[in-house]
Formats: structure tokens, C-alpha cells, sequence
């Protein structure tokens, strides 16, 4: 695995590491608040889960601090930590067999009340705004359920892809595998979520096949 060269990584954050290492607390605090959220999106997308997400995120940090006296300080702790965040992830997910579409039914749940208020109401814009709001849910629903039907590594790499903020390279690096793999488990993610989401997006999905 290539390591991140010391240019790279954020000086600020390597001087946080080291005191965190040393048990500041103030360092270890100011690095969660860096990465907590980046840590979050990554292990919802993966677990499906917001309780499950902050677990793996609550476990993730304490391993890595438990760890920081092996940390390399050439590396990224943000990387690092990702990859921490995303094995424990993905150990849930072999262990419970998690449902990534549960997360959303205490949701629907909730705005199906609003629909029927709406209704008696008969407020024309009150019920176009529920109608849009069930729809952007449905679909979501939709989304998550097709993620859920993905081969883990194919999951865990879509989920730090949608992060954002990561090269194919970063994520690499998370996940301890080459870049081509990176790509190739990408594509073959992409390809699994538009044919089963196909009638959701129709041009792209006549794209593919041509």
C-alpha cells in the first residue's frame, strides 16, 4: 500500500496527532471534530443505519486512539481513520445482516401523517408539498434497497466515493487495495444500481447498453 508523503499531509494535523498520541485530550477532541462527519457519511452509506453509523463511528475513534502510538505521522489521519470506520462498517454488516432500507421507516412513518392532514385540509400546495416529499422518500428507499443488494466491497467503495471529497487514490488507501481495483468495483457498482434503478433514470440507463 502507498503511504501519503509528509508534504501531503496537513502539518496542523499531524502536530494534533502527535499530542493526541500523547493523550491531550483537547488534540484528540479537535480531531473528532474534524473527521466525525466525514466518519458518519461514510459508515451510514455502508451500514445503512444512523444508530448503526454511530456506532461504527464511536468505535472507530476510540481504536484509533487507542492506536495513535503506531500511527505513522506521514500518513493521513483522516485516511487512516476512514479505513478504521469502514472495516468496522462492513464487520457489521457480515455480523447482523443489517437492512440498509430500516433506516428509512420511522421516516416514511412520519410523513404519511402529514398526508392525510393535508388532505382534510385540502390545501392544494400542502399536498403537492407531502406528494413531492413521499416521492423524494420512495426513491431514496429505492436507493438504498439497490445499495443493499451490492457485494460489500463494492458498497464500502461507492460510499467513500459518495463522500465526495476523496481521490480514487484516498480511497485506495482506505481500502488497502489498488487503484484499478478501486475503479473496476466502481463500475461494476454503478452498473448493479442502474439496472436495478433503470426506470428511474431511463437515459442513462439506454447510455449503458449502447
Amino acid at each position: 500500500m502507498n503511504s501519503v508523503k509528509l508534504s501531503n499531509v496537513d502539518s496542523p494535523e499531524r502536530s494534533l496527532a502527535t499530542r493526541a498520541a500523547a493523550g491531550d485530550r483537547d488534540a484528540r477532541r479537535e480531531l473528532f471534530e474534524r473527521h466525525r462527519e466525514a466518519a458518519y457519511r461514510v459508515g451510514l452509506r455502508v451500514t445503512g443505519r444512523h444508530e448503526d453509523a454511530l456506532d461504527v463511528v464511536q468505535d472507530g475513534f476510540i481504536k484509533a486512539f487507542e492506536r495513535l502510538e503506531s500511527f505513522q505521522r506521514d500518513a493521513s489521519f483522516k485516511t487512516w481513520l476512514l479505513r478504521i470506520v469502514t472495516n468496522r462498517a462492513l464487520d457489521l454488516l457480515r455480523a447482523r445482516k443489517v437492512r440498509i432500507a430500516a433506516s428509512f421507516d420511522a421516516d416514511s412513518d412520519a410523513a404519511a401523517e402529514p398526508a392525510a392532514e393535508a388532505s382534510i385540509e385540502g390545501s392544494n400546495r400542502s399536498n403537492q408539498g407531502v406528494s413531492d416529499a413521499l416521492e423524494r422518500r420512495e426513491t431514496a428507499d429505492r436507493l438504498q434497497d439497490s445499495l443493499e443488494k451490492l457485494p460489500p466491497d463494492q458498497r464500502a467503495v461507492m460510499a467513500l466515493y459518495a463522500s465526495g471529497d476523496m481521490t480514487y487514490g484516498q480511497i485506495a488507501e482506505v481500502l488497502g487495495v489498488p487503484v484499478g481495483t478501486v475503479m473496476s468495483r466502481l463500475y461494476h457498482a454503478r452498473r448493479g444500481l442502474r439496472a436495478d434503478l433503470e426506470d428511474l433514470a431511463p437515459a442513462d440507463a439506454e447510455k449503458e447498453k449502447e
